[in-house]
């Protein structure tokens, strides 16, 4: 066979050099239509441009990949924010591919990292079991994720825990109606479900109202008017909940809205008490009560993951940094009485 370089795969694509050079760069934008082409080429005659360039005498590319979702609420920016940051201070560039949730779309995203040279790769979305061993399987590129080992995050525990201490304060400041809106998780176990996991245990625990129509679920990705749909669901007339535990600031942000503008007060009728702990939380009126995460320790993990899945060399951050904080602001109080 000849020499596969980019004057090959320009020639078996049926474009020039250019524009190969601009798939595989992301210099300029190319059609959709002809970067697919390009990418085919270049997988079926696996042609891997670190390898043939600069990168031959063994040097790694010096350049992570990242898997973002295109729904992308302010917690994952400020993430992304302070990986960049951590990144860079280890010498390392970061480079963001956005997709939706779909699997093969993923896929298609990890070929285009590989493809750049990439040798590690951070998917804001959590990959399944089955998802990770397809990848491990067919793809030269390690992948990882904020439940992956390597990460050290002990995401789980730290989740299921500080909702459980946060319900259970509510319950102590006397409310006994305490409805939740949770994200639903297409994977069988995950950060998500171990949030609503430390409801239920400190509803159960607690002795708390335990009414099915309490509990309101809505996908990551959310549409407004299904959210809409969960709260009405929530809020009937003679059976308000005095308290709401939301699983994110921004699901939070909009129920409190709602709630408002239906003549509800917050807190005296309607405590609210959410989780991520981003800045404009603090900035809203009233100001929102949440989980704060840990999110510098977090992305410092998440960074020494990747190294280790480059270089073997484990980095440990200090655990006195892996807080969750619940910080209670204006949108909480004891329970009150609504009157029409």
């Amino acid at each position: 066979m000849a020499n596969v370089d980019i004057k090959f795969i320009a020639k078996k694509s049926g474009c020039s050099i250019a524009t190969v050079s601009r798939v595989i760069n992301r210099s300029k934008p190319v059609s959709e239509k002809l970067q697919k082409r390009v990418v085919d080429t270049i997988r079926k005659y696996n042609y891997n441009p670190s390898v043939h360039a600069q990168y031959l005498a063994g040097k790694k590319s010096k350049l992570f990949g990242f898997i973002m979702t295109n729904y992308i609420n302010q917690y994952q920016l400020l993430l992304f924010r302070y990986l960049n940051e951590f990144a860079c201070k280890m010498g390392y560039g970061c480079i963001i591919r956005y997709c939706n949730s779909g699997f093969e779309e993923k896929l298609e995203a990890l070929r285009e990292l590989e493809i750049r040279g990439i040798e590690v790769c951070f998917s804001l979305f959590l990959l399944s079991r089955e998802e990770e061993a397809y990848i491990k399987e067919h793809f030269r590129i390690k992948v990882c994720h904020m439940q992956s080992p390597e990460m050290r995050l002990n995401i789980m525990e730290k989740n299921e825990s500080s909702v459980y201490e946060a319900v259970c304060y509510l319950a102590q400041l006397g409310h006994r109606r305490i409805g939740g809106i949770f994200c639903i998780d297409e994977m069988d176990d995950s950060f998500l479900i171990a949030r609503k996991r430390g409801f239920l245990r400190a509803v159960k625990q607690m002795q708390l109202d335990q009414e099915e129509s309490l509990i309101g679920q809505i996908h990551g990705d959310y549409e407004k008017s299904s959210l809409i749909s969960v709260i009405e669901k929530i809020f009937v007339p003679q059976k308000l909940p005095t308290a709401l535990f939301c699983f994110s600031d921004e699901v939070a942000i909009e129920v409190m809205s709602w709630i408002m503008k239906h003549g509800y007060r917050v807190p005296e009728d309607v405590s609210v008490v959410s989780f991520d702990g981003i800045p404009f939380a603090e900035r809203i009126t009233p100001s929102l009560s949440t989980i704060s995460q840990p999110i510098e320790y977090q992305a410092k993990s998440i960074i020494n993951g990747m190294l280790y899945l480059q270089d073997g060399v484990e980095r440990l951050c200090d655990e006195k940094e892996n807080e969750y904080l619940l910080q209670i602001r204006d949108s909480v109080g004891i329970p009150g009485h609504y009157e029409k």
